[in-house]
């Protein structure tokens, strides 16, 4: 997996490692054990990354908070994920990050990364509120620069209309077998933020569905709790 373009002006790439429970597995179980042991673990071998986030899939609301119009209700039953690995070091730290969980079902990403807002500290423990992901497979039709131009553009809407975020991220996904090719972050500071305020009002919702009609042709959304094993330098 090469190295993804600077972080917010610095020179750390980064890698995300999407990972499921085995099957069988009891999924609270095994994202407990993430958090309890496997995080810990990765942290204390491999020294090298400049930082690490745990993203736990556990966070999900009864009713979500936006869903495009005529998009077919999201499915019943556990989520895809059950946990998301955020790591920034360089190519080395990152392979060998990668060779330490090799053991686990997962899907790895080469991120180049565009950080639009970033509002929220977030030093070592669990991060406040709710830390959205939403993995984006775009339109079939439109190149690569188109898509990445149209979602560029998107991103000022998004920073006018999604009031309650304290945090907004854009991963374009450059290396490794993802079945999506972006992804978005919107991480809001608290519960209320995010089903109060993750539009400005009816107006905005209505621009942000017709904006990203332009290049979005589905989503997987993930709602996690971000555990900061290793804060950014």
């Amino acid at each position: 997996m090469g190295a993804s373009p600077a972080l917010a002006g610095t020179n750390m790439p980064k890698s995300r490692l999407f990972l499921a429970a085995p099957a069988g597995t009891d999924r609270p179980a095994f994202r407990a054990r993430l958090l309890a042991e496997t995080g810990p673990a990765l942290r204390d071998a491999v020294p090298a990354l400049a930082a690490i986030s745990l993203d736990l899939v556990d966070a999900t609301p009864a009713v979500p908070p936006w869903q495009r119009p005529g998009e077919p209700a999201p499915p019943t039953g556990e989520p895809d994920y059950d946990a998301v690995v955020d790591l920034w070091g360089d190519a080395a730290a990152l392979d060998a990050a990668r060779r330490v969980l090799s053991d686990l079902p997962r899907i790895a990403v080469g991120a180049a990364e565009t950080v639009e807002k970033d509002d929220l500290p977030r030093p070592v423990g669990r991060a406040p509120g709710v830390k959205f992901l939403s993995l984006m497979t775009f339109q079939p039709d439109l190149p690569e620069a188109a898509a990445r131009r149209l979602w560029a553009h998107h991103a000022p809407l998004a920073l006018e209309v999604h009031i309650g975020m304290a945090r907004y991220v854009r991963d374009w996904v450059i290396a490794g077998a993802a079945p999506f090719h972006g992804i978005a972050e919107l991480h809001f500071p608290s519960v209320e933020a995010m089903t109060a305020r993750w539009f400005r009002d009816a107006a905005g919702r209505a621009a942000i569905a017709h904006d990203v009609g332009h290049f979005l042709l589905r989503a997987t959304r993930l709602y996690t709790t971000e555990h900061v094993l290793k804060a950014h330098p």
